[in-house]
């Protein structure tokens, strides 16, 4: 990939698929938004890296807004929430951490397979990107299955949001201004309505189990 080191490349990568997998063991809800946040900030600084080596100002212009946005922006509204809800624990159902470790590892590996087509390209951190991206995608889905906390059920849909940004950027060697604001706009709208949405949950029934959710329909 041009615009930066591969050394640099393969280490932003390895931050992005070790923090998925630390989110999905972890038990502390706080545990697994702040490996969710490093995530983030490692996805801001690959897409400023990659505006500043190569000139292009939407592509730096990009990498800023998912540093305040999502980086920041984000977490501090989550946080509140925690705060408010004295949520400790993700809420384990149908498997516990360590197995499910082990489900993100095969997941893993079946997002290098999917990826094989891509093999024959010249550039080993386009394909190694576009498979951590994958399985990205793959660790958001796993977690939104398996956990019943809300929070811990929106950290999975970021996380799906995190992977198809990334599958997009090694895509198309950098994505356009405009259709990554109006993705942020959607992300940042949709988490301010779990968060009004939490808040309900919370004077209604003191808790973020998702299991809740169906008394809140009118």
């Amino acid at each position: 990939m041009s615009g930066i080191s591969e050394n640099g490349l393969n280490l932003i990568l390895f931050v992005l698929l070790t923090s998925g997998l630390s989110i999905v063991y972890s038990t502390r809800v706080q545990n697994a938004l702040n490996w969710w946040t490093l995530q983030t900030v490692a996805v801001s600084i690959l897409i400023l890296a990659q505006g500043v080596y190569n000139h292009e100002l939407e592509v730096i212009i990009v990498g800023v807004l998912l540093l305040i946005g999502k980086a920041g922006i984000i977490p501090i509204l989550l946080r509140r929430v925690l705060k408010e809800s004295k949520t400790e624990w993700v809420g384990e159902i149908y498997l516990k951490r360590a197995f499910s470790l082990v489900v993100a590892g095969a997941l893993t590996m079946m997002a290098y397979e999917v990826t094989k087509p891509f093999m024959a390209l010249p550039q080993p951190g386009f394909r190694n990107g576009l498979a951590v991206a994958i399985a990205l995608i793959f660790f958001g889905l796993l977690l939104m299955m398996i956990r019943k906390v809300a929070i811990v059920q929106v950290l999975g849909i970021l996380l799906i949001d995190n992977g198809i940004f990334l599958a997009g950027f090694f895509l198309t060697q950098g994505m356009p201004l405009l259709v990554e604001m109006g993705s942020m706009f959607d992300i940042l709208v949709g988490i301010v309505i779990i968060v009004i949405l939490s808040k309900q949950m919370l004077e209604n029934y003191d808790s973020l189990n998702v299991n809740h959710m169906r008394s809140l329909k009118g």
